[in-house]
């Protein structure tokens, strides 16, 4: 498998379900068609990545609930390596649950954020990602 290119903006996207990664795949191109976007679908596939990349992704948007790792186990195994300090890392997920975002932050999540059901609403998600995570307001 290549290494990720991660020479400018880079997102890597980490949930199983197709539609839902079919639809952040959209919604950056739309709105940060500069960022390379790399999709995986589970925590070992994310870990392992981050293993063999020398430049660590821009952000990584991570669901909750995927098979073989799921995405707290993924965060607390991120937290744990000291090279990935300053990785930000926003929970992505289907929950709303609070204690789900308790421990999101507990476990130094940079953000938790539930899955939109309207395009409407991922568009105001990607432009809040943009500006605290990728390259500040749309205008920059």
């Amino acid at each position: 498998m290549e290494e990720p290119v991660c020479e400018a903006l880079c997102v890597f996207i980490v949930d199983d379900d197709e539609d839902d990664q079919f639809l952040l795949q959209q919604v950056f191109n739309e709105y940060c068609p500069e960022c390379h976007v790399t999709v995986l679908s589970n925590g070992l596939e994310l870990l392992a990545r981050l293993s063999k990349t020398t430049i660590l992704p821009t952000l990584v948007l991570l669901d909750l609930n995927m098979p073989l790792m799921g995405g707290f186990e993924a965060l607390v195994r991120i937290r744990q390596e000291p090279r990935y300090n300053a990785l930000p890392v926003v929970v992505l997920t289907t929950s709303n649950q609070q204690e789900d975002r308790e421990k999101a932050r507990q476990l130094k999540a940079d953000g938790f954020f539930t899955k939109p059901s309207e395009m409407r609403e991922y568009s105001e998600l990607m432009l809040t990602w943009r500006r605290d995570f990728l390259v500040g307001t749309p205008d920059s």
